[in-house]
């Protein structure tokens, strides 16, 4: 599984529209495909400067708004209703089996999407539908991985004492000897911890180096 944050250029949705001068962004919290070409969304501004009517009246006199509803208005916020005819977006995620998770981050005319799949194939099945929406780039892909701890408590103290007693220093003095002595525990106990705790964090790092290199494959 990967979670991956992808910036879109929108300028078919009136809501990215609206932020195109830098001066307001916006959250959408929720959203509801109403049919292939309608979605319903649950949006709240930020971040706004100047007068608000401005940036609605963007909204409310793009082709692509077919309702719009504002809520609730707090000193920081404004929550707001519309549909808006444009589901490109979304639709490149899910039809490609990627799920979005909200919310959609609206700011500088494009949409930030938050995004997990099952494979990088899948992912790379939605970026190719993305080009035809509009410019994107990826800004994140990370592979999710277990959150298993990486050390035993016993591996975790040997590293920790090694470390604070010099023993990867390059100019090292310290022997297993010493650090066994420190921990009160018999120096083959030490010798056994540390190793195991090294060629653990050697494996997470060659793994972890791997990973990287399959993103890259795809899309760097």
């Amino acid at each position: 599984m990967y979670v991956a944050k992808v910036r879109v250029s929108q300028h078919t949705c009136s809501l990215a529209v609206a932020t195109q001068d830098g001066g307001m962004s916006m959250e959408l919290l929720e959203y509801i495909i109403l049919n292939e070409e309608d979605a319903l969304f649950l949006a709240r501004i930020t971040r706004m400067d100047g007068n608000p009517k401005k940036y609605f009246d963007i909204i409310e006199n793009h082709e692509s708004t077919r309702f719009l509803q504002i809520l609730e208005k707090t000193p920081t916020t404004l929550d707001f209703l519309a549909v808006i005819r444009d589901v490109s977006g979304i639709k490149a995620f899910e039809d490609s089996y990627c799920f979005i998770k909200p919310p959609i981050k609206v700011e500088n005319g494009d949409k930030i999407y938050t995004v997990f799949a099952p494979s990088l194939a899948m992912l790379k099945q939605a970026y190719d539908r993305l080009k035809k929406i509009g410019n994107w780039r990826v800004e994140e892909v990370k592979k999710i991985v277990e959150t298993k701890p990486l050390l035993t408590k016993s591996q975790m103290r040997i590293i920790k004492t090694a470390c604070e007693m010099g023993y990867f220093s390059s100019k090292k003095k310290v022997t297993i000897k010493d650090i066994a002595d420190a921990m009160g525990v018999a120096k083959s106990t030490a010798h056994k911890h540390l190793r195991e705790a090294v060629s653990k964090i050697v494996e997470h790092y060659m793994e972890v180096g791997k990973n990287i290199e399959e993103i890259e494959k795809y899309f760097m």
